[in-house]
């Protein structure tokens, strides 16, 4: 069975997702609200036009980089929007920013004046007006989607002033129903048609007036103000899990469980509801039945161990992470070359377990076994890009230099989980 554990440990709440007993992602995170995806009323400090960008200091001695490219229609304070932004940002700017990217090392935080405001099935944003669809949605889905919003007046009017993105969890929507249905009778796919439509523009309608909520009342907020808060971290961490991704939500946590009951309550996400399980057993507590200690610390290991006795070596630099493989205490001098695409293939699925695991992101470099045959690097260049396409955070898989290392770039978000667990 699938699930997602919540549990505390060293004054943090961890939210992970276990599959087949194995741990797949994990998250650490304070009990306050986060920093990430809040929406600040900052100043903007610096303009720098040769790059760009601006600094905007969005609390008291933290400043975030604001990129022009992410300033399509910002919310302004202290002036109004003149319709044309690039070359216009000015210091002393008060402008609202989302945080998109947490500080790292040197690196100050990542922000946009886009703001996006998200949903368990849509994003709505600011600034970019046009509909947009999450790579994983099929074909058949897009135009489907298309045709609920095309001939309905509430998404065109949101679609005249608003940006609109459906999220992978739609999949789980339109499955639900609509393919039960779509088997027997077209009145019963028209039904199911309704009913989506139906929780869409709810939804829709719910993001459009945090929206413009916040547009009216920034100009008569303070500096520094919090616009929109991003919410209880762990809270936040479940919504970006699919819904077929786990069978439970478990917890031995009092305050957590009636807090994500609550949640499911006042949101009406019933089947998130139906998930929500209250573990009690004092002699032996969540973490220890869930071997939580011994799965994080494989998680923060320097070498990982693959069943066939090859294993990886993961080393982070300021710049970017290394990967390396190595055939260990796996040996077959038969076919050496069969022997290392084997491994190869192998480490293919683990890379990918590992960046979701650790949340590692930016500059990857994988040192794959030599291999003679073109056709094995191919083999195991298709079989990198198809594991890493299924994780949720954008990954782009480039080439293998001449030298035989492969390059990877992962979109960088929030901390790695070494820096989240460790963190004070």
């Amino acid at each position: 069975m699938n699930t997602v554990l919540l549990v505390r440990r060293n004054n943090k709440i961890l939210t992970l997702l276990y599959q087949d007993n194995r741990l797949l992602r994990a998250e650490a995170c304070d009990e306050t609200d986060s920093v990430l995806d809040s929406i600040y009323l900052g100043r903007v400090k610096k303009v720098i036009p040769n790059i760009g960008a601006a600094f905007v200091e969005f609390m008291p001695g933290k400043l975030c980089f604001l990129p022009f490219t992410d300033c399509r229609e910002p919310v302004l304070a202290n002036r109004q929007y003149e319709g044309s932004f690039q070359g216009t940002l000015k210091a002393e700017d008060e402008i609202a920013v989302q945080i998109v990217r947490d500080a790292s090392g040197t690196k100050e935080y990542g922000a946009t004046a886009d703001l996006s405001f998200a949903g368990k099935y849509l994003v709505l944003t600011i600034g970019k007006r046009q509909t947009g669809f999450s790579a994983k949605l099929s074909k058949q889905q897009k135009t489907l989607l298309r045709e609920l919003i095309s001939e309905d007046e509430t998404f065109r009017s949101l679609l005249s002033r608003y940006g609109l993105v459906f999220r992978t969890n739609v999949i789980a929507l339109l499955q639900k129903d609509c393919e039960p249905r779509s088997r027997n009778t077209n009145t019963g796919l028209s039904e199911c048609a309704d009913r989506i439509k139906e929780v869409l523009i709810k939804e829709a309608c719910f993001l459009m007036e945090q929206a413009d909520t916040l547009r009216e009342n920034a100009p008569h907020r303070t500096c520094y103000s919090t616009l929109k808060k991003s919410g209880t971290p762990y809270i936040k961490a479940l919504q970006n899990y699919y819904e077929w991704e786990y069978d439970r939500i478990e917890t031995d946590d009092d305050q957590i469980f009636h807090e994500l009951e609550q949640y499911c309550i006042e949101h009406q996400l019933d089947s998130t509801l139906k998930k929500l399980v209250y573990y009690q057993d004092e002699l032996l507590p969540l973490s220890k039945l869930y071997s939580v200690e011994a799965r994080l610390a494989e998680a923060l290991d320097r070498k990982v161990w693959m069943k066939s006795g090859a294993y990886l070596v993961i080393d982070r630099t300021e710049a970017l992470t290394c990967i390396d493989i190595n055939s260990g205490k796996c040996v077959d001098k038969k076919n050496p070359q069969e022997h290392y695409e084997r491994i190869n293939l192998e480490a293919a699925d683990e890379i990918a377990h590992q960046l979701m695991l650790r949340n590692l992101s930016g500059i990857i470099i994988i040192d794959f076994i030599n291999m003679e045959s073109e056709e094995a690097n191919r083999r195991v260049m298709q079989r990198l890009r198809t594991v890493l396409s299924r994780d949720p955070v954008k990954t782009v898989v480039y080439d293998m230099t001449p030298l035989g290392l492969v390059e990877v770039t992962r979109k960088k978000g929030k901390k790695t989980l070494c820096e989240q667990l460790t963190e004070q």
